[in-house]
C-alpha cells in the first residue's frame, strides 16, 4: 500500500507556536513554486476626507509629488504609498438605504445591500451588505494555512448596524470586530508559547523538534520517489523545495515572534481609551503578522454614525455633525484634518512596525497590501464619486509609489475594478467581483 503523505501535516514547536506546512507537491498544481508568505488589510474610517488636504501637490508626474497635509505621516513610507484619484463608488448609487449605508455596505463587497430595519440618519432603511467582502475572498485563499484565517479589528466600532461593519463572509453575514484589545490578545495570544527569546536552548529544542517533523516529510517524499513515473518524481522534487523554504522560514520565526504582555482591559466606548486602544490594536496586528498567526485582517475606525470626539487632538466636535460643514470652515476643516493625520499616523506605525522585521531577503511590509477608504467621499455632500483611497505595499503586483489618475477615456471605472486587482495581487484569480454589471475587469491604471 502507497503511503499518503497528510495534506493537513503542522508543526508544532515546543513553544506551542503552530506553523502551517504548505501543501506538499504532490498535492499542489504541477510546476508551482515557493513564494513569499503575502499579507492584507483592509481599513476604513469614516464620514468622508477634507480633499483640499488629501490630493497630493506639486504634482510632476505619477512619482513626482508632494504629500499633502493628510498623508505626511506616511512620508518614510512614499515608495510603498498609492493614491488613486477618480474611482467612483457605483454600487453605492442604487438600492437600498441612505448614502452612508450603501457607502460602507459596498466598499468591500461591492454589492447592493438587503433590504431591513437599519435606519440611517436621513430616514432610509437597510439590511446588510448582500456579498462576501474582499479580504474574506483573500483569507479563503491564503488563510487557510494559518491559526486564524482572519483578524477583525474595530476602534470605537461597536454598533451592530450596517454602518458599524465592514467585513462580511457572505450575503447578509457581517463579521463583527473585536474592539478592545484585551480581546485581541485573548484570542490570538492568550495560550501562545514562544521560547526564552534570551537563550539559545530554548530556541535550539524548538528548531530541532520542528526539524524532526520537516525530516519526516523530506523521508516520506524520498520514499515515494522510488514509487512513482518520472512525472510524478519531477513533482516531488519540487516540493522538496517547498519544504526547504518552510525551512528557511522557520528557523526565523523565534527572532520574529514575541509573545506581547496581556493589555489591561479597557473601555471600547471610550474617548479617553480610543488612542490606546487603537494603537495596541495596531501592533498586536503586527504581531500576529510576524508570527505568521494571521494572514488577513480589517480594521475600522469607528463607524458611519460617527458621533465621537477626539479629545486628544482637541478635536471636540462630532464627527458626523463636522462632516457635514462646509469643508472650507476653519473648525471642521482643521478637526478633520487633524484626525485624518491620526488615522494617516496608524497606517504608518503598522508600516513601520511590519517594516522591522526581516523576512528572507525583504521585510513583511514589503509582503503586505493595504487599502484604506471610507463610505463617502466628501461628507458636507455624501457623494461617492472620485472616492479617496489609499493602497499601502503591493508592489510584487503593481508599481506602488505613485498618484493616478484612473479616469479612463471620459468615465471613472467602479471601485470594484480596484477591488479585482486587489485579489489578483493577493494570488486569487477572478476578472469579475462584486456586482457584475459595475466590473469591467482588472483596473487598468495599475495592471
Amino acid at each position: 500500500m502507497k503511503r499518503r503523505i497528510d495534506r493537513r501535516l503542522f508543526l508544532r514547536a515546543a513553544s506551542g507556536l503552530a506553523v502551517a506546512l504548505p501543501l506538499l507537491p504532490s498535492l499542489r498544481a504541477h510546476g508551482e513554486s515557493a513564494s513569499p508568505i503575502r499579507r492584507f488589510v483592509t481599513m476604513y474610517t469614516p464620514n468622508g476626507q477634507i480633499h483640499s488636504a488629501w490630493w497630493p501637490t506639486s504634482v510632476v508626474s505619477q512619482t513626482d509629488f508632494a504629500l499633502n497635509d493628510i498623508h505626511q505621516p506616511l512620508a518614510a513610507h512614499k515608495s510603498r504609498l498609492t493614491l488613486l484619484k477618480n474611482i467612483d463608488l457605483q454600487t453605492a448609487g442604487s438600492g437600498p438605504g441612505g448614502p452612508h449605508q450603501r457607502g460602507i455596505g459596498t466598499l468591500f463587497t461591492g454589492q447592493y445591500l438587503q433590504t431591513g430595519n437599519f435606519v440611517d440618519g436621513c430616514g432610509s432603511t437597510a439590511g446588510w451588505a448582500d456579498g462576501i467582502s474582499v479580504d474574506q475572498v483573500i483569507a479563503a485563499q491564503i488563510g487557510q494555512t494559518t491559526p486564524y484565517p482572519s483578524l477583525e479589528l474595530g476602534v470605537r466600532a461597536t454598533d451592530n448596524d450596517v454602518q458599524g461593519r465592514i467585513a462580511y463572509s457572505g450575503a447578509g453575514a457581517p463579521l463583527p470586530p473585536l474592539t478592545q484589545p484585551l480581546d485581541v490578545y485573548n484570542r490570538i495570544f492568550k495560550d501562545l508559547v514562544v521560547p526564552d527569546q534570551s537563550g539559545a536552548v530554548a530556541t535550539d529544542a524548538m528548531l530541532a523538534e520542528r526539524q524532526s517533523v520537516l525530516d519526516t516529510v523530506v523521508s516520506q517524499i524520498s520514499e515515494l520517489e522510488t514509487r512513482v513515473s518520472t512525472e510524478d518524481k519531477q513533482k516531488l522534487d519540487a516540493h522538496l523545495t517547498l519544504v526547504r523554504d518552510v525551512e528557511r522560514r522557520l528557523a526565523q520565526v523565534p527572532l520574529a515572534c514575541a509573545k506581547p504582555a496581556g493589555p489591561a482591559a479597557m473601555d471600547p466606548t471610550s474617548e479617553t481609551d480610543m488612542p490606546n486602544i487603537a494603537t495596541l490594536e495596531i501592533d498586536l496586528l503586527s504581531i500576529a503578522f510576524a508570527c505568521d498567526l494571521v494572514r488577513v485582517a480589517s480594521f475600522e475606525v469607528s463607524t458611519g454614525l460617527n458621533r465621537i470626539r477626539y479629545p486628544w487632538l482637541n478635536s471636540m466636535g462630532e464627527g458626523h455633525p463636522l462632516s457635514h460643514m462646509d469643508p472650507a470652515d476653519p473648525t471642521a476643516h482643521s478637526e478633520l484634518v487633524a484626525r485624518a493625520q491620526w488615522h494617516s499616523g496608524l497606517v504608518a506605525r503598522l508600516f513601520d512596525n511590519l517594516a522591522s522585521v526581516t523576512e528572507g531577503d525583504s521585510t513583511i511590509a514589503d509582503n503586505t497590501l493595504l487599502m484604506w477608504s471610507t463610505e463617502v467621499s466628501e461628507g458636507n455632500v455624501h457623494s461617492h464619486t472620485n472616492m479617496p483611497i489609499v493602497l499601502m505595499g503591493g508592489g510584487w503586483h503593481f508599481q506602488s509609489g505613485r498618484f493616478i489618475d484612473c479616469v479612463e477615456g471620459s468615465t471613472n471605472p467602479s471601485h470594484t475594478n480596484l477591488l479585482v486587482t486587489l485579489l489578483n495581487a493577493m494570488g486569487v484569480e477572478q476578472q469579475t467581483f462584486g456586482r457584475a454589471e459595475f466590473c469591467t475587469g482588472p483596473l487598468k491604471a495599475l495592471t
